[in-house]
């Protein structure tokens, strides 16, 4: 049976929607908070209150209990340890991340001193040192053509660190899936188009090899490893795409319909995000 969302454990990266008014808030606790509720307040507001639970998380293969506040208006918040209580105030920012330790719940839950680095960090190093982060959704980014007039799959973002930080949002409507068999036997001569422009973006993102699949509306991305696939497995689980894992191989959607600008577009943006923030931040940490 299915673990709830607040029993099982989040390997997923976190997503947060901030720039302009709107910040973040992390708040470190240790196990015992797990699956509380922790509430914040703009001050004076103190009867309009946003919760979120405490959640077990797994970084670099430690294991890390976090409360996430993905956007905040900015203002200064108190902090709620209980329904009557007030545990602290924080300031929170745009475009910036406040974080809070609450490691020690039995004694002072005082904000995290500037210049002191949160403890267990959650961000990877070279994102989290930003201060101001766009909150410009990654999946409306123009796209690019070079000069034969095929798409720049690896010019589409400013740079791979603010696609992996910053996400965007995950695909939208239905989860995309791969077409049917009998749909893509239909229209051979269409699906084998998608499958080199997918192929070609992958190639050019992640420089990993591609495979084919036997089986029809699946095209394979060979990963360095079965941990290293097990991982974006998970993690392009969360954006709203089908993917499935043979050993270290992941198979992604493809099918006859899908358009350049929208399902094209969704399976090579995932794929970039997730294994930029595997190798270049969780493998490089470990």
């Amino acid at each position: 049976m299915a673990l709830a969302y607040s029993e099982r454990v989040h390997c997923e990266p976190i997503v947060l929607d901030i720039g302009d008014d709107i910040g973040a808030l992390i708040i470190y606790t240790r196990a015992e908070l797990r699956n509380r509720e922790i509430e914040v307040s703009l001050k004076g507001e103190n009867t309009r209150r946003v919760h979120t639970e405490v959640l077990e998380r797994q970084i670099n293969g430690e294991t890390r209990y976090t409360a996430v506040f993905a956007e905040l208006p900015a203002g200064l918040y108190t902090l709620w340890g209980n329904v009557t209580s007030p545990a602290g105030e924080i300031t929170i920012a745009g475009g910036e991340i406040a974080e809070v330790d609450w490691r020690d719940i039995t004694g002072s839950r005082a904000a995290i001193p500037d210049g002191q680095e949160a403890y267990p960090p959650l961000l990877p190093p070279i994102c989290s040192a930003r201060k101001k982060i766009s909150a410009a959704p990654m999946g409306t980014a123009p796209m690019r053509y070079d000069e034969a007039g095929q798409v720049a799959w690896d010019e589409m973002w400013t740079t791979f660190c603010d696609l992996a930080l910053e996400g965007g949002p995950p695909h939208r409507g239905d989860l995309l899936e791969p077409a049917l068999p009998e749909e893509i036997r239909a229209d051979l001569e269409r699906y084998e188009r998608v499958l080199s422009e997918i192929e070609r973006g992958l190639s050019m993102v992640t420089t990993l090899p591609v495979v084919r699949s036997e089986k029809l509306g699946w095209i394979g991305l060979r990963c360095d490893d079965e941990e290293m696939a097990l991982w974006m497995l998970r993690a392009i689980v969360v954006e709203n795409v089908c993917v499935r894992r043979e050993e270290d191989v992941l198979y992604l959607p493809a099918g006859p319909v899908y358009r350049l600008e929208k399902e094209i577009k969704n399976v090579i943006t995932v794929v970039a995000k997730t294994h930029h923030y595997w190798s270049e931040h969780l493998y490089q940490q470990q």
